[in-house]
């Protein structure tokens, strides 16, 4: 009787040990992260640090820190007909990232600017994508980031016989229902004051800065 109570507790013991791990593993959803430094055809260096991820309900966090040797262009990004001027180099900039959207080895992540060198770049919307090409021995990861032309504001379409007409808010993903991996488009969104984030399209249909060295890491898990 009392090898079979013995027997009872250590059982008990031993999953209470390996309960807290099956459970980490099952909330592990797809991310995208990386420590890379890079040079392209300026001659100059870069370095990119990055890490968003999407937890068990979806929700994507994440943040992105970016610092350039060469000068960058203040851009009119928001549309006031201002002519760019130069800055000094050196520019660096931080940003929150709320969106992670996963293709094969490519990875889009958007957020907004926090912080920045230049203070013209804070408080707008930015996009990453990233190619994970294994080890770099055979072929070097990619990636390339760039600021968004905010839209026009205008008008929000609305059913004029249906006063509580709400479509022009609907949202939603397309999905190939034939794969469980696809990871979707979402809707475009269409409201006026809203319209300042990043336009998302294919991740196929990016194409990225050519990198003639680099060095560290850049991981996409679906």
């Amino acid at each position: 009787m009392r090898t079979i109570v013995f027997a009872s507790i250590l059982v008990l013991f031993l999953t209470s040990l390996t309960a807290p791990w099956v459970t980490t593993a099952r909330v592990i959803g797809p991310f995208a992260s990386g420590n890379y430094r890079f040079v392209l055809e300026d001659d100059l260096r870069k370095s990119v640090e990055f890490d968003a991820r999407s937890d068990e309900r979806g929700t994507i966090t994440g943040h992105m820190t970016f610092t350039d040797e060469a000068t960058i262009l203040e851009q009119d990004v928001d549309g006031a007909g201002d002519p760019p001027r130069e800055e000094p180099p050196a520019f660096s900039m931080q940003a929150d990232l709320d969106s992670l959207a996963i293709e094969g080895n490519r990875a889009l992540m958007s957020g907004i600017v926090r912080d920045s060198s230049r203070p013209g770049y804070i408080g707008k919307w930015i996009q990453l994508i990233v190619e994970d090409n294994g080890d770099g021995r055979e072929r070097s990861d990619k990636l390339i980031w760039r600021l968004c032309q905010p839209e026009a504001d205008g008008w929000t379409p609305r059913d004029a016989e249906d006063p509580r007409d709400e479509g022009a808010w609907w949202h939603w993903w397309a999905t190939d229902s034939e794969r469980r991996d696809d990871a979707g488009i979402p809707s475009r969104n269409i409201i006026p004051d809203r319209s300042r984030r990043c336009e998302v399209l294919p991740l196929s249909s990016y194409e990225f800065d050519e990198v003639k060295s680099g060095e560290g890491e850049i991981q996409v898990q679906p």
